[in-house]
């Protein structure tokens, strides 16, 4: 499914529109971007169209894209939800690196955090991030998250290996941080369909 407009004070989080898959798929031909993804090449246009076709049919996965100042910089999701358990995984790609470094990470992950446990059943959201991203784990922190574990040397990058460092947050970790006292975050119209694939994150 893709998500509903959620509107932040940084950013806006809408659905995905198919003539945004070319920008999409851009963003994965630079090395600076793929230093601490998972996924490290570029798929082919066709490819990306039919990951946002896919992700649209998908009935265990949430997307938004990430507006900032009207102009698309990324992606973020809830996918591979169990609805029984009642936990998913997260995560979001910043593709235009003239948005880095402005709290925009923060903000988003606070805005899907809330999303996930105000508006669905979920009492659990399961994320990540290669060893050196500091900026992430400090954007997951703001919503909650912590460390629960290292997948050690799992990833291989600049000549060495990393750590894929798990992180998780329950709901009340989300609540100690301080998001059940949040104001909530403007939401306008209903959901529409998406996913966010593992391999962005």
């Amino acid at each position: 499914m893709y998500g509903p407009v959620i509107q932040g004070k940084l950013v806006r989080l809408r659905p995905p529109r198919p003539e945004e898959a070319a920008q999409m798929a851009s963003w994965f031909e630079d090395l600076e971007v793929t230093e601490r993804l998972l996924r490290r090449f570029p798929p082919t246009l066709a490819q990306e169209q039919e990951w946002l076709e896919k992700s649209g049919k998908d009935a265990n996965t949430i997307i938004w894209a990430v507006e900032f100042d009207g102009r698309l910089v990324g992606v973020t999701g809830i996918h591979d939800i169990d609805w029984a358990q009642q936990h998913a995984v997260t995560g979001t790609l910043i593709g235009d690196k003239s948005a880095w470094r402005k709290g925009l990470a923060g903000e988003l992950m606070q805005l899907r955090t809330e999303f996930a446990f105000r508006q669905l059943t979920l009492r659990k959201l399961n994320s990540g991030y290669v060893e050196g991203n500091e900026a992430s784990w400090r954007a997951q922190r703001k919503s909650g998250y912590r460390e629960v574990g290292r997948r050690r040397q799992e990833q291989f990058r600049d000549g060495r290996w990393l750590d894929l460092v798990m992180t998780e947050v329950l709901r009340e970790d989300w609540a100690a941080a301080g998001g059940a006292q949040r104001p909530k975050a403007t939401e306008a119209g209903p959901a529409a369909r998406g996913r966010p694939a593992a391999r962005r994150r």
